[in-house]
């Protein structure tokens, strides 16, 4: 979900042999993933946060976009960084955590975290007139937006499917998703913790409370990360 307007550049830090691949939210861009890059890098994780087509300074063709053109970006992403690391992790926000899971289910990644996945999302007319505010003419996005809701609708058919532990992050404060979603996640994924934040709504790396998120994510992938 769009929040940040600055910084819309795909970011790569490199930092050690461990990667994590960080996905942004449907009609955002690197900038809303920003303070969990830095902080995952200032940690020793390599880190990709790619522009998925149609987003940051593509935004003007968010809505000649699908699901087709989001998949390949991220997995043309995710093949550099286990080019460049000698194992990958995924991170992903909002529509970035449907992403992650979809390539959990496909690729061999190590494990992946989302934040605030709209898992249970099924109407793009309702998440349209939410995000009026972002998108400016929701018609026009309203392709992507149904691609939105297939990706999510692909992602539940294929939780048994992904292999990877998984953590599971939501804000028992995020009002823009369905309030279940975490749990739905955590009670069909074979190997998932679910962290409920207290306080927390939507933009988990970027609000209140964001230190922890980008410490908590890190401590996940370094325990399961192979000794190098």
């Amino acid at each position: 979900m769009p929040i940040a307007r600055r910084s819309r550049e795909a970011v790569y830090l490199r930092a050690g042999p461990v990667g994590c691949l960080v996905l942004h939210g449907f009609g955002g861009s690197p900038a809303e993933v920003r303070p969990l890059v830095e902080g995952l890098a200032a940690r020793g994780i390599t880190v990709c946060a790619p522009v998925l087509p149609g987003h940051g300074p593509d935004a003007a063709n968010l809505g000649r976009t699908r699901l087709r053109h989001w998949i390949r970006g991220a997995e043309g992403a995710l093949r550099e960084l286990q080019a460049a690391c000698a194992e990958v992790h995924v991170a992903g926000f909002s529509l970035g955590g449907l992403i992650a899971l979809h390539l959990a289910a496909r690729h061999p990644v190590s494990s992946v975290c989302t934040l605030a996945a709209p898992i249970l999302a099924e109407d793009p007319g309702a998440i349209g007139a939410r995000l009026s505010a972002y998108l400016g003419d929701p018609a026009a996005a309203m392709p992507a937006l149904r691609s939105l809701v297939r990706l999510a609708r692909l992602a539940r058919r294929d939780l048994g499917r992904v292999r990877a532990p998984v953590l599971v992050l939501q804000g028992d404060r995020d009002d823009w998703i369905a309030p279940e979603s975490g749990q739905y996640l955590a009670e069909r994924l074979s190997s998932a913790r679910l962290v409920v934040l207290p306080g927390r709504g939507h933009f988990l790396a970027l609000e209140r409370g964001r230190e922890e998120v980008a410490v908590r994510i890190a401590q996940w992938i370094t325990a399961r990360s192979e000794p190098k």
